[in-house]
């Protein structure tokens, strides 16, 4: 008993208690995932980024990262590559859209495993008055001890109300409606409180898009890995960046503030469902 309960303390220490966090619930003896996502915020200084990774206890210590605001400039490779060299992991990026004439900006998955069968997903374009972006899914399949994983990293327009941020997301949907295998969708979804008209003029806090996205992945079979109304961003206290699961289990989420980025870290750990028990047969 002192074992558990010493091992309980130590996983709350290392985890940190957050108002959007979840108590764990991995099955005894299932394999359980460590998941991160974070926006980048188009920082370029690996060296910066890894020490702050490893200081949180992100990277390397993930099973799986969802990276969005990745840059890759001309004549290099890509942030999330190098990130990649540098912690062992294996990556896959792709880029969304040109930021000027020597920067690309786009999506990277970083896994423990090798990653399967990447595919880019054009989402629906939207002419936002100024500074339309071409936005992307990255989708990816993983082997890991808790099974084949389908994963998609998602990056949405900001200026856009919730049905359009809804039909952005369909190409997702689409793609991994026909598969029967575990899915991962997280990533910057813009979630914020305000009402856009025309794409430019926001009315702050008249619309509460985080509920709508929650109905709307809720209703695809999803459950997200916060619960609440937590903030992700420094900024008013907008709830932008999510982590869904179908087919897995949530367990314990922690939301860590970055001083590489105005996005906070997400990072939650995932397991099979426990079998159900069937009653003997009489």
């Amino acid at each position: 008993m002192f074992v558990r309960l010493f091992a309980i303390a130590c996983a709350l220490l290392v985890w940190g208690a957050t108002p959007g966090a979840r108590p764990g619930s991995a099955a005894p003896g299932s394999a359980s995932l460590r998941i991160v996502s974070l926006n980048l915020a188009m920082r370029e200084d690996i060296d910066t980024i890894a020490a702050e990774l490893a200081e949180r206890q992100l990277v390397p210590g993930a099973d799986l990262v969802l990276l969005q605001e990745v840059i890759e400039r001309d004549g290099g490779s890509d942030v999330a590559s190098r990130l990649a060299e540098k912690t062992g992991l294996h990556a896959v990026f792709r880029p969304a859209f040109a930021l000027d004439a020597h920067r690309t900006m786009g999506l990277a998955v970083l896994a423990r495993e090798p990653l399967e069968e990447p595919h880019v997903l054009p989402l629906k374009r939207f002419d936002l008055s100024f500074r339309s972006r071409h936005r992307i899914a990255l989708g990816v399949a993983v082997e890991t001890p808790a099974g084949r994983i389908l994963v998609y990293d998602v990056h949405l327009d900001t200026r856009i109300n919730i049905a359009d941020r809804v039909e952005q997301l369909s190409a997702v949907m689409d793609d991994l409606d026909a598969s029967a295998n575990p899915v991962i969708v997280g990533g910057d979804f813009n979630t914020n409180d305000n009402r856009w008209l025309f794409h430019t003029v926001p009315i702050p806090f008249s619309s509460q898009q985080r509920d709508g996205l929650l109905r709307f992945m809720q209703g695809k079979g999803f459950q997200s890995a916060i619960t609440g109304h937590v903030a992700t961003h420094d900024a008013l206290g907008m709830q932008l960046d999510w982590i869904f699961v179908r087919g897995l289990d949530a367990g314990a989420t922690a939301i860590q503030p970055m001083a590489i980025s105005d996005h906070h870290a997400l990072a939650t750990t995932i397991s099979r469902p426990a079998p159900t028990q069937s009653s003997p047969g009489r």
